[in-house]
């Protein structure tokens, strides 16, 4: 059965066309999106996985603000009605601040885009906050593209037994050195973000 990445790989300029329609069609159905970007590393490297997942998450987001506020608002407001916590958050989200912290934290995406949604947020406040999605998308799709090289470095290893030296050494070291410090940075941010919208929205809450 022929690999996925070398499918995507082989349909050229193509590939990424494909990638992102995928990326569209799965997270408007709950799909994880942390999948997608950890595809994006392994197929196409760091800054085009990058590339293509900030492109594909930001039409993803915007497709899913227009189905919730304009298909499925009447169901997903009934939720804002049995949970206090959440009609502080309808409130909050209308802040631009806000929903990029919420875009930070470990939220997850696609469950985040239909609860905003339907909340007070205008599309402008919206749009701009979708480049919070940047961080995590960055670290996942750097850890996608570090677990393809390992794999590719194992493969090589099983056919000359021999192991990096020399600036191959120095390069294998910057690579897994660069993913310690982006997944350490992605996990600091997630949760400052986190511990901030918990206060905010303790705060807000119904007593």
């Amino acid at each position: 059965m022929p690999r996925v990445d070398n499918f995507i790989v082989a349909l050229g300029n193509w590939g990424p066309v494909l990638f992102i329609v995928f990326f569209i069609v799965g997270t408007t159905f709950l799909f994880p999106e942390s999948i997608f970007a950890l595809a994006a590393g392994a197929i196409f490297g760091i800054w085009w996985g990058l590339l293509w997942m900030a492109l594909a998450g930001t039409l993803s987001a915007f497709l899913m603000f227009f189905i919730g506020r304009h298909v499925l608002k009447k169901p997903v407001q009934s939720l804002f009605e049995k949970h206090p916590k959440l009609q502080a958050l309808d409130k909050a989200a209308s802040n631009f601040k806000i929903i990029a912290l919420l875009r930070l934290s470990p939220f997850n995406f696609t469950a985040l885009n239909y609860l905003v949604s339907v909340s007070k947020a205008n599309f402008s406040s919206y749009a701009y906050a979708s480049i919070a999605l940047v961080p995590g998308f960055f670290a996942s799709t750097y850890i996608g593209y570090a677990a393809k090289h390992a794999a590719d470095l194992a493969a090589e290893y099983k056919l000359t037994h021999q192991l990096p030296t020399g600036d191959s050494l120095v390069q294998e070291v910057t690579i897994y050195a660069g993913l310690l410090v982006a997944v350490t940075v992605s996990i600091i941010v997630a949760k400052v973000a986190l511990k901030t919208i918990k206060n905010y929205s303790s705060s807000e809450s119904p007593k």
